[in-house]
């Protein structure tokens, strides 16, 4: 009986490995896109004046690591979460408290990805002084690589 439960544990795991197996290169697949800023955005720690910019993606996979490409020369930015979410379009989404604008999200509408980032924070007497913070959208073209 043991016997038994020890193969049928062997062939489960080798078909689970197989799943596994099957699903990284979806996941593993390179992504490219491009995005105009019309005025100077914070990317984690990143600062990225006006300019057309080129990004790409190695990997949706938690860390998503992004090299943008622009004016300045490259980056690396990592994201801090990864989600399931479906969006119509491509798109960053830019959070602008007073004078600084920092990008929050990447949506992927061609992979139903979204990555989050960090937005920096102001002291609390700044903030309230700011008023609310503003949201723009600026569309993302992508394309598989």
């Amino acid at each position: 009986m043991t016997s038994l439960r020890n193969r049928m544990l062997v062939v489960a795991t080798f078909a689970l490995a197989a799943i596994f197996t099957s699903a990284t290169p979806a996941a593993a697949q390179a992504f490219k896109g491009s995005f105009a800023l019309a005025h100077e955005v914070r990317w984690q720690n990143v600062t990225l004046p006006a300019g057309d910019y080129t990004f790409e993606i190695k990997s949706v996979s938690v860390p998503s690591l992004i090299i943008v490409r622009g004016p300045n020369g490259s980056s690396l930015i990592p994201a801090l979460v990864a989600n399931d979410k479906v969006s119509e379009q491509s798109m960053l989404v830019i959070e602008t408290r007073g004078s600084i604008s920092a990008v929050t999200e990447l949506r992927l509408s061609s992979i139903g990805r979204s990555l989050r980032y960090a937005a920096p924070k102001a002291p609390k007497d700044v903030e309230l002084a700011q008023g609310p913070a503003t949201r723009e959208q600026v569309l993302v073209a992508m394309k598989a690589k």
